[in-house]
Formats: structure tokens, sequence, C-alpha cells
């Protein structure tokens, strides 16, 4: 990705907090400038070529909403970032109706900041139109170049200016989200919002109004009316995450609204139409629940109108050097570790591993290697249960063929996937090479 991220204007009321958060953005090398009001912000707006936008909402006079109402009609390519001290899912509501792409409660640490930041500018990277920043390894945040990735690349392609249902299924850690966040991004609907909702994460009394909003005095606590995720996402794409955790009673407020395009609000008997793209995604055998009786089949089939399957990594390994180099670039970026190798034994140990948690885990493991290595990551930075992994049932019974393509995905990496060092390596020419490599 290729965006800027030298100015950030950062406007809150409280000093102390625009101090803190201008200390952690200069140690991030970034440029920063403040405002304590709305008004500031705007004049700070009109003079400079600000990148991003951080603002609370909760301010006296003019509050942060007017702000990002503002910056969206003058400035609508301008990514926006919200702070805010008091949680509550109806600031998070507003503040993306307004044009907020992301959203962080006070206190937070730099990690949590940076990755607000970073995550703000990478979408906003893959809602312009210019694509130049694309190749042939790369769509969106999605990394490969194996046949698996290639398939799910021409399907998101189809599909990304439709309205259509998807539902993803893979794994933990395959990458749905990043998948979702291609769909939405790379279509004609990115400036619209993204709301992710993971399906297992809210508690299930609070689900229902969560999601569709509730009228004031719906149940014990609430106070006033308010608005769901689902009118939050409207106009754009709400990412329903491990759908197979939703409760039987949210299955069927969502069977409704694909149906209907419409949502009820808890409390209430009024429908409200809504225009969204429902993306789902599970690791869960949504096939085995319905047979259970424990997932609706009518919502099975109208979530799965296009459906993508993620591949594991130890099913993929051909992706597994341009993923370790993505990952090393990325964070010896982040420490100052510039010229940081990689030990072709460690190499040859990341091959051999399983990978369960996917490249969730691979990314992870990089890191922390990243973290503690200093010249070139070497084997006593590879935790023991990798370096001692006993090969599975898989792994013995792998034809000769698989174990040859092991051994030419591990003299790529070793030599930055130079297709013609590695034919010399191996003593064969680059054609067949490419051939093996299929």
């Amino acid at each position: 990705m290729n965006f800027k991220k030298e100015n950030i204007l950062v406007v809150d009321d409280n000093n102390d907090m625009l101090d803190l958060v201008q200390r952690q953005l200069k140690s991030s090398n970034y440029r920063t400038y403040k405002a304590s009001s709305v008004t500031e912000a705007i004049e700070v707006l009109k003079q400079s070529n600000i990148n991003l936008l951080i603002s609370d909402i909760n301010m006296p006079d003019i509050n942060g909403l007017e702000l990002l109402k503002y910056a969206e009609e003058h400035y609508p390519s301008l990514p926006k970032l919200v702070i805010s001290g008091i949680p509550s899912i109806h600031n998070v509501v507003s503040a993306m109706k307004s044009g907020a792409l992301d959203y962080l409660t006070k206190p937070f640490t730099s990690d949590e900041l940076n990755k607000a930041i970073t995550n703000c500018l990478v979408k906003t990277d893959l809602m312009l139109p210019n694509e130049s920043s694309q190749n042939e390894n790369t769509y969106g945040e999605i990394i490969g170049h194996s046949s698996q990735f290639k398939e799910i690349i021409e399907i998101i392609k189809r599909i990304k200016d439709t309205k259509a249902n998807v539902l993803i299924e893979g794994e933990t850690g395959t990458g749905k989200e990043l998948i979702a966040k291609a769909i939405h991004f790379t279509g004609k609907f990115g400036n619209k919002p993204l709301i992710t909702v993971n399906c297992g994460g809210i508690p299930e009394n609070l689900i229902e109004s969560e999601l569709f909003g509730h009228v004031k005095g719906a149940f014990t606590g609430a106070s006033e009316t308010r608005t769901g995720l689902f009118q939050a996402a409207d106009g754009g794409t709400i990412f329903l995450d491990e759908i197979g955790n939703a409760p039987m009673a949210v299955q069927t407020r969502l069977l409704r609204v694909l149906q209907e395009k419409e949502i009820v609000r808890v409390g209430s008997t009024r429908p409200e139409k809504i225009d969204i793209r429902i993306i789902c995604a599970t690791n869960s055998n949504l096939e085995e629940m319905v047979s259970k009786g424990t997932f609706r089949e009518d919502l099975y089939y109208r979530i799965n109108i296009v459906n993508i399957k993620t591949t594991a990594l130890r099913n993929r390994k051909e992706d597994l050097p341009l993923l370790i180099k993505t990952f090393i670039e990325k964070y010896s970026k982040e420490y100052n570790k510039s010229n940081l190798k990689i030990n072709e034994k460690v190499t040859e140990v990341l091959f051999r591993y399983d990978w369960p948690g996917n490249i969730r885990e691979l990314e992870n493991l990089i890191h922390r290697m990243v973290i503690m290595s200093d010249d070139s990551i070497d084997l006593n930075h590879v935790p023991d249960h990798l370096k001692y992994h006993i090969p599975s049932s898989q792994d013995i019974f792998k034809s000769l063929k698989e174990y040859e393509k092991e051994q030419i995905l591990k003299v790529l990496s070793f030599v930055n996937n130079n297709k013609t060092k590695a034919a010399q390596i191996l003593q064969i020419d680059r054609k067949t090479l490419n051939q093996k490599i299929l």
C-alpha cells in the first residue's frame, strides 16, 4: 500500500490528551497538528494539507460529529478516526454515519492508536480509483500468488460492485475479514460504511438491540431510542463475522432483513427500510448445523448466494515465501530494523510446520521474531514447538511431487523469489520451475 501518513490533525478539548496523542504520533514519525476546538480544526484544514483527521466527539460548543460532517462535505477523501472517553454504540453509529472509518475508546495504547491509523489509511488507499499500488501478488490487503489466491480474487472482482449476499467459509486466521474488506473497499460502494460485527463477541441479551436498535422503554435500561448497526451500515456493507454463533432469535430477525430489506427496532412494530450488502463469515460447518437444527436452513440459503472458501495455509505453502517477506518488511519498518535477514534454516522450519492458526499465527510469529532479533532472524528466535514439530500423518503420506514442490518453494524463499537464481540452484530451467510450482 502506498499512502501518505505525514500530516495528522488531532482535535480534542483536553490539552493533556492532545499532548499525549501528539507524543505518541511523533514517536511513530508522524507530523502532527493540534486543535482544541472544532473552529480551530476547520482553520487548520483550510490552511494545511492534512492526510488524517483524529477527533474527539464530546467537546463544548460544537461537538466532534459536526466536524466530521464538515470534513465529509468539504474534504470527502480525508480519512477520519474518532476517539472518545465514553464507549457507546450510539456514538459509534453516529460517527460512522458522519464518515468516520474507525473508532477508539480512551484510554488507548500507542499500538492501538497506530493500528487504527494504519487501518484508516489502508481503507482510504483501497477506495482510491487508481489501482497502481496493486500488483499480481496483492489485492486490497490480501497477499498471495497461489491458485487459491487467484480464484478468490476473481470472485471478488465479479461481485465487488453488486449487493449480492456473500458467505466466506474457512478456518480461523485464513483472512476472512480481509476478503470482506476487499469486496467492500475495491467496489463502487467503498465510500459507504463498512460495519464489522463479531456475532460471538456481543452478549446474547444485547445482540438484537446492538444489531437492530431499540426504542425508549423497550427493556430495563433503555432510557432512549437508539440506532443499530444495520442502520449504521445503510448504503454500504455489514460484515457479520462468526455468523454460526448468532442466537436463533437473531437468525429469525436477520431472515426478515434479507427478505424484506427492512429492520424493526427492539420494542417497536414499525419497519424501517435499509439498503445494505450482507457479508457473513464462519469457521463452523453451517450445513452440519442446519442438519442439527441449530442454524436456520432458509437463512443459510439466503446468506450463501456467493460462496468463498478460504484455504488453510498448510495447503497453500507456495504463498509462504511471499507472506514471510511481507511480514518481515512490515515489522522491520515498524521497529527500524532495516535489511533484516532470515536464516535459511528458519525458513525450512516454517515450511515443515502445519500452521493450525494459519496466516494470523504466521504474522504473530514473524512479529515476535523481528522484535527479538538484531541483524538476522535465526533458529534461536524460533519457538521450540516449531523447531521440534512432529510431522503429521498428512506429511508422512506426501507424494514425491509434493516434497519436490516444497523444496522448490524453500529455495525460492531463500533467494527472495528470484526464479532465475532458484532455477540455477535446483539445476533446472526456469520454464520447468514454473511448471512445477503450479
